[in-house]
């Protein structure tokens, strides 16, 4: 009996999840995915059957992330997209977004995207000052280009720390500078919020330009210019070859509240309606 690889993109809140990938005894959302498909569906008996593109840690928000499960040829040839949908869009919960399916060749991977984009909000960081927005675009520049990113990672043992970034650039919103866009091949754990802080450490001060370049530049020296929250990242978009864009139009997101001694917890809160309002449109609501 011949399978089928089925690509499946979605997204998720962050918050509800200790990471994408899977762990023991804790939920994580490729747990999720294989809980349904092995246990709820039985639509296979793979020990690890839901490879991902992109993995994040705890509190990273996902506008969309995508994978891939093979099921039996016929199976899919019965139901198609629709009844993949139905059938798992019943199982998943709240926390959880299916955008769409579609069978793939049988050796692609997630892994092999084109581009990751990731955006991330600076503006609910704590003591966050507003630059001038060509002073920030130089800022994020500083981020392009090919590099050796040691001191922009969580170190990992025989594992290449080498990547190219793309673009960065301000993610700008209602007018102002809410934080950076990033965009790139593939990244290294906790590359983005490590550079997350350093762009917050120039922009309030605290660190200077040359600091920077000189972490960037010379990777065999340790410089440990700190871990930004994941609480204001999000895994924004995923592309491949072959696979049409999920198109969107920007949001709209409301200044911080400065006035409530909560205020990071109504940022944390916009997060989530951020994606919600995402998700609707992708899933065609509006």
């Amino acid at each position: 009996m011949g399978k089928a690889r089925i690509a499946f993109r979605f997204g998720h809140f962050g918050d509800c999840y200790h990471g994408s990938q899977v762990q023991p005894d804790v939920p994580t959302v490729q747990g999720e995915f294989m809980h349904i498909f092995k246990k709820k569906l039985k639509w296979t008996n793979e020990r690890m059957p839901v490879p991902m593109a992109s993995r994040t840690d705890s509190g990273v928000h996902v506008r969309q992330n995508g994978g891939f499960i093979d099921i039996d040829q016929n199976r899919w040839d019965a139901m198609g997209e629709v009844g993949f949908m139905k059938a798992v869009g019943h199982q998943i919960p709240d926390t959880i977004s299916l955008f769409d399916a579609r069978q793939v060749d049988e050796d692609w991977s997630p892994r092999r995207a084109l581009h990751r984009t990731y955006r991330y909000r600076m503006e609910c960081m704590e003591g966050w000052i507003e630059p001038e927005i060509e002073d920030f675009k130089h800022l994020c520049s500083l981020f392009e280009g090919e590099h050796d990113w040691d001191n922009f990672c969580r170190r990992e043992t025989n594992r290449s720390t080498t990547r190219v970034v793309e673009t960065c650039r301000p993610w700008i919103n209602s007018g102002r500078i809410i934080g950076f866009e990033i965009v790139g091949e593939a990244f290294i754990w906790n590359q983005v919020r490590r550079i997350a802080n350093a762009i917050f450490a120039v922009s309030t001060g605290y660190e200077s330009v040359d600091k920077v370049i000189e972490a960037r530049d010379n990777p065999q020296t340790e410089i440990d210019l700190g871990l930004a929250e994941p609480d204001w990242l999000i895994l924004w978009s995923v592309s491949w070859e072959g696979i049409p864009a999920l198109e969107s139009t920007e949001p709209v997101i409301p200044k911080p509240d400065h006035s409530s001694s909560r205020w990071q917890e109504l940022c944390r809160q916009q997060q989530k309606e951020i994606l919600i309002r995402q998700f609707d449109i992708i899933q065609g609501r509006y």
